[in-house]
């Protein structure tokens, strides 16, 4: 773990990337109050309508970490914790309350039963389960032994990454992936609901 010029070691990294997107703001304003409690002894309040557009939060806790010798934003020199260089940039470091989730992933980890009657001999078995009779994909619900998501987030990652193999396998071979009956003449596809002896006859007649 890297370590400031006093010594002290973060208990938690954040990625920068991720406050945009969560637009979380007000931790960042609460870590500025907290290291600036802490340095002058005193309880500050950094509750929303406080302050004003005239007198920002920012300006308030920079003023006092100026006051008490540290960087006006609350940025501090860091060293790397494996050969001790000190690090190109400022970090932004500070106090702020965190509480750890109580989510665990043994609780969240879901594995599909095999299915293998639904694949084709040529593909290896997958880990597949109970699917929606209309659209073909995977129903919803750890209780149902559903799926989970794959949204477009995953999609972008995996892209990114180059295995177009694994795209194709879980939005596709381990999706919705069906086989369907067209008719030559005018191209419709069969009914899903249609029996096994009315589609050979069918067959026949086209």
């Amino acid at each position: 773990m890297p370590f400031s010029e006093s010594g002290m070691v973060p208990d938690i990294i954040f990625n920068p990337h991720g406050f945009p997107s969560r637009m979380t703001i007000g931790m960042m304003i609460e870590s500025m109050a907290g290291k600036a409690a802490a340095m002058h002894g005193e309880v500050y309040d950094a509750s929303p309508f406080v302050f004003n557009e005239k007198r920002t939060a920012i300006d308030h806790f920079g003023e006092l970490l100026a006051r008490a010798g540290y960087n006006y934003l609350g940025n501090e020199t860091f060293y790397s914790g494996v050969d001790g260089r000190q690090m190109e940039v400022q970090i932004f470091f500070g106090i702020v309350y965190y509480q750890r989730l109580r989510h665990m992933i043994a609780d969240k980890f879901q594995v599909c039963p095999v299915n293998t009657a639904a694949i084709d001999d040529s593909l290896t078995v997958r880990a597949t389960g109970p699917i929606d009779p209309i659209t073909h994909q995977p129903v919803k619900g750890r209780k149902k032994g559903g799926g989970i998501r794959f949204g477009e987030m995953e999609r972008d990652a995996i892209i990114a990454h180059g295995t177009a193999f694994v795209l194709q396998d879980r939005l596709l071979n381990c999706s919705d992936r069906d086989v369907a009956y067209a008719c030559r003449r005018c191209g419709s596809l069969l009914s899903v609901l249609m029996s096994t002896k009315a589609m050979a006859i069918q067959k026949r007649k086209v």
